[in-house]
């Protein structure tokens, strides 16, 4: 199983809350990173500073930090984070960690339902790494389909689980055979969505060829 510690990157850059943020800015364009983690004289972890967070910048003009419905006063937290030079006034201190155990999918659940590009990892009160989108990709890129079955028969079965165990589909209605490794897929489903996500399912057995002869029937 892939965990957070397998893919984290180490060595994490940081910043102090009492630098600028024009020199926060610079650091993520000098080392390519669009995220800095903030953390104190004692290293304690105190949030991320991240490209989102720049966005609405009063340097960028005033259409980038006042909004439409904005017209007369801005609301003094949205004030103090377009217009402060310290990096401890506009970063984000919702702080969203995960530790080097934590399976690889959670982190990226996690990220994706708080929408946020980057993950600390936490060893105790430490910050031992981090987890980036480009990190859950390079995880994507590097992987490899499982092989779980081989031999016709058990192909067809292990499709059989996962089409109705993964997709839900209903075991009378679809049908699986396979010949000298060629899955053929039979039956009807509900929509073009289901037909394609069957294929997909019958591919991650990593069989050579798959012939999806499903047939869309509207309820």
């Amino acid at each position: 199983m892939m965990q957070a510690k397998d893919f984290m990157t180490r060595g994490v850059i940081s910043i102090s809350p009492e630098h600028s943020i024009s020199h926060a800015a610079r650091i993520m364009l000098e080392n390519h990173i669009s995220g800095l983690l903030v953390r104190d004289d004692e290293g304690k972890l105190l949030g991320v500073l991240s490209e989102g967070d720049l966005l609405r910048r009063a340097e960028l003009g005033a259409a980038a930090w006042r909004s439409s419905t904005e017209k007369l006063h801005v609301p003094a937290e949205s004030f103090t984070k377009s217009h402060s030079w310290r990096v401890g006034d506009v970063m984000t201190r919702k702080l969203i960690t995960v530790d080097g155990d934590t399976p690889l999918d959670r982190v990226a659940a996690i990220m994706a339902a708080n929408e946020v590009n980057r993950v600390p990892v936490m060893q105790g009160d430490g910050v031992v790494g981090i987890v980036t989108r480009s990190d859950i990709l390079r995880a994507v890129a590097t992987s490899v389909p499982d092989v779980a079955a081989t031999g016709d028969q058990a192909k067809r079965r292990a499709v059989l689980t996962r089409l109705t165990s993964d997709l839900g589909l209903d075991r009378e209605n679809i049908d699986v055979t396979v010949e000298d490794g060629i899955v053929c897929l039979w039956g009807e489903v509900e929509s073009e969505a289901k037909r394609e996500a069957a294929r997909v399912v019958a591919e991650i057995g990593g069989v050579g060829c798959v012939k999806n002869r499903l047939r869309v029937v509207s309820s």
